[in-house]
């Protein structure tokens, strides 16, 4: 089998460049070598490495820091004040029996930021009408003192106060909170004449609002007919018969004194008559 005669000429497809042009360069290979240059011998251990391929990876972006932290003295102030102070202890107590613990726990954390809250249960486990919440800094005890005191909630107000210990904590606070804006109370002013800044009236109005809306979704329980109801009629009529017995053995008690004075007083008559 014969074959055609080797024609000295390239490939086909890569076409011929002119004079002094030298080849294109892809990428991961080296460049060409001028005819001509002389070969230099490399060592396996030094010899280039293979291209290595690029993969995107995340990467996990630290911010700078451009520069120092506008402040704001009123806010950093209010906040220090608000999360300063000792832990402080209210009494709940005048608490309706339709009222739930869990719309008095939400209702006590509108104020501030709850540390415990327990109310004292009876021997049969049944809740009683009052309770002990104890919050994280007397700001928090404040508004509650100032929003939740006869707050009504059900046929009753809410009685929320504190000890002689604790409102000498209050006041203390208060004095040293004052000093720290540079405000003097007047001599003229009460305890409950408290003067109260416009960011802190702000804000009882925005929690007071929400107590508003928190009551009207219990609203169906709190306005539910009281189970003993039916047992009242009954309870104030036995009352009633045992204040009768009662004024009826006062009545035979006075009528039985009344009758040995009498009786007294005729033997003492007596008594003389028969010594004459």
């Amino acid at each position: 089998m014969s074959f055609p005669p080797h024609l000295n000429r390239p490939p086909m497809g890569i076409p011929t460049l002119p004079p002094g042009i030298p080849p294109p360069q892809f990428p991961g290979f080296p460049p060409p070598v001028p005819p001509g240059t002389p070969m230099i011998p490399v060592p396996m251990s030094i010899m280039a490495p293979a291209p290595t391929v690029l993969v995107p990876t995340t990467v996990s972006m630290v911010g700078k820091h451009l520069g120092a932290r506008k402040e704001h003295p009123g806010l950093k102030n209010k906040e220090n004040d608000e999360n300063s102070g000792p832990t402080t202890t209210v009494f709940v107590g005048n608490i309706s029996e339709k009222a739930s613990d869990m719309l008095i726990r939400q209702l006590l954390a509108k104020c501030g930021l709850v540390l415990s809250w327990k109310r004292v249960q009876g021997a049969s486990g049944k809740l009683q009408a009052f309770g002990f919440c104890e919050y994280k800094e007397p700001e928090s005890t404040l508004r509650a003192l100032r929003l939740l005191h006869d707050l009504q909630i059900g046929e009753k107000k809410l009685l929320v106060k504190v000890d002689a210990k604790t409102k000498a904590q209050l006041d203390e606070w208060k004095a040293k909170k004052r000093a720290s804006n540079g405000n003097s109370r007047p001599e003229s002013s009460t305890d409950d004449d408290e003067a109260l800044d416009e960011e802190t009236k702000r804000r009882d109005q925005l929690i007071k609002g929400a107590i508003e809306v928190l009551i009207r979704e219990y609203s169906s329980e709190l306005n539910a007919p009281s189970q003993e109801s039916d047992t009242h009629p009954r309870k104030k009529k036995k009352e009633k018969k045992e204040d009768e017995d009662i004024n009826a053995i006062e009545m035979e008690e006075d009528k039985r004194d009344l009758i040995s004075r009498e009786i007294s007083k005729f033997r003492d008559t007596h008594k003389r008559s028969y010594g004459d």
